[in-house]
This record gives C-alpha cells, structure tokens and sequence, in this order.
C-alpha cells in the first residue's frame, strides 16, 4: 500500500532533518523543503553525521548510509515537491504564523488526497492552520532523535477521517514505529503532558528545600527510569494493587503542587537568571567545559544503547 509513496517534509531543522532521514533510511523517496538554503546544507550535514553514529552503533551499513542519502532531495521550492507528495509532515517553527502560512501553502499545492500531518509539539493545529480538506489531517508528534525514538503521538483533530487515522497508524507500524492514539486535542499530548507534572512537582520539591535536583534526578533514574522501558505507570498500578496504591494517594494528593501558573516555578527562576540549561552552560546542574555537541553526540549513544536493550527485553 505505501512502497511507492513520496514524502515531504517541510522545516530542515534537527526534527525535520531527523524525520526525513527516517524515512529514507525505510527506503522511501524524501523531498525536505526549506526555503533557507544555509538551513539544507545543515541537514544534510547532520543527517550525514547522524548516519556515521548509526553505523559505529550497528545499527545502519555504509550501504544503507549510500542508499539514505540517495533517496533525499533537498528543495528549496515548495511549488516543485508539494503537489508529487502522498503525504507531508509538517516540521516549522513552533510558531502560530508560521504554521499558518505553511499549511496554507500546501492546501493549495498538495493533491486533493495528500494526508497532511504536523509534527507539532503544542500547537493545535486544527484552530491555527485549517485546511480545506479537515479530514485529511492529523498530528504526528515524533521524539528526539526520530531515526531512534519509536514512539509517535498522533492527534485526530475534530475533523480528521477514521481513515486518515488508520493510513497514519499503518505507515508508521510499517516502519517499526508504535502510534500512541489522541482522540482530539489536549494541551502537552501524553508524554508532554505527564512530563510537565512530573516536573512541576520536582521543581516544586527543590524549591520548597525537602530535596536537592540531584537526589530527585537519582530517584527516578533507579526506580521508575528503570521500570518504565518494560511497564508504564498503569500497568505497575495493576501490578502493585489499586487498593493499595489509592489508599497510598490519599495522604500524598494534598501536599502534591497544584499551580495552574508558572509565575512560581524553579523554570522561570532559572529563566530569570539566564540559566537555561545546557545552552547556557548552567541550569539546575553546571556544564562549564562541556562541549555541547560532545555531550549530545554522547546522550544519543546511550539513547540508542537503551532502545537496543529494551528490544531485546
């Protein structure tokens, strides 16, 4: 059903860059638009960077590095790849405008029954950027790096077909990806969403004095990091008894931080000093020295060890 499918994917940053280095690697044509030229060649770099790492992981051959890079062309037209494209992913700026612009642009180029999908991370793209064909689109939020991460949240607007959602979960099954299913839009998604509260919560007890960051990192590094790549938090729940683990919430529910505004938060004291994390070279934890490259070239080494582990769990 898809072998002769052509893709698009319009934004060369490190998602879109990543997508469709994705894609080519599973065999299918790639067109990856962006209208900046210097930004193409950075793809192409990275994704030629990426594809070294895969091959000194044994995960990828220097025939299938050759074949990858065959099978993407990089476009800086969009009236040239828009209307070939069976199916887009959308990977802009996370900006309103600029997701605006974009699929109008292509509800006017794509052919009438291209799947439209965004891989926005917390725009609702059904309200900023309608097209005219609603059914034929949908969200498909992948994870850093893509070619590595399998899980992609997809998102049915209020209007996307049951078909459209079916071709999406197909396609990406078919390329060893497992969709994790929206009905409808919710700020965060899944992962997004609980990631927030559990770092609210964490922020809240470093401020409050009860913990250091690095203790709290600690505890989830050896208790739940460990669990949670073989059972989530409701299959442990079922495991452990929902009688036992209710009556345990009971106490732990109203001491838990329940801001609905960020105004207090660890975030925005950091934010506020300039201590944005690595790119700053200073957040909760200190990274004068450390080359940033360096350190992401190396935390995606052991993303790729871990994923290798899980699979053979």
């Amino acid at each position: 059903m898809f072998e002769n499918w052509k893709l698009l994917v319009v934004g060369a940053g490190v998602m879109g860059s990543g997508i469709a280095q994705l894609y080519a690697c599973k065999g299918f044509q790639v067109a990856l638009y962006d209208k900046f030229p210097e930004q193409l060649d950075r793809a192409k770099q990275l994704i030629a960077n990426n594809m070294e790492n895969l091959i000194k992981e044994g995960l990828a051959t220097q025939e299938e590095a050759e074949r990858t890079k065959t099978l993407i062309s990089y476009e800086t037209e969009l009236e040239k790849c828009a209307p070939q494209a069976d199916l887009v992913l959308e990977s802009v700026f996370e900006n309103a405008d600029v997701k605006r612009e974009t699929f109008a642009q292509l509800d006017k180029l794509c052919a009438s029954d291209c799947i439209l999908c965004s891989n926005t991370s917390a725009s609702n793209i059904f309200e900023i950027a309608p097209v005219s064909h609603p059914e034929r689109q949908i969200i498909t939020h992948y994870f850093n790096p893509p070619f590595i991460m399998d899980l992609v949240e997809v998102v049915m607007g209020p209007k996307t077909s049951d078909e459209t959602l079916d071709k999406v979960k197909s396609f990406l099954i078919r390329v060893g990806k497992e969709p994790a299913v929206l009905k409808e839009y919710i700020p965060g998604f899944i992962v997004n969403r609980i990631a927030t509260a559990i770092t609210r919560e964490a922020g809240y007890m470093v401020t409050q004095g009860w913990v250091s960051a690095q203790d709290i990192d600690s505890a989830i590094r050896n208790t739940s990091g460990i669990r949670y790549a073989f059972e989530g938090p409701m299959a442990l729940y079922d495991i452990v008894g929902w009688d036992l683990t209710t009556s345990v919430s009971v106490g732990v529910h109203k001491s838990l931080c329940n801001d609905t505004e960020i105004g207090n938060s660890l975030g925005k004291e950091l934010v506020a000093k300039g201590e944005l994390g690595l790119k700053s070279g200073k957040g909760v934890f200190d990274y004068a020295g450390v080359d940033p490259q360096q350190f992401m070239n190396e935390r995606a080494a052991k993303i790729i060890k871990m994923v290798k582990a899980i699979k053979e769990l």
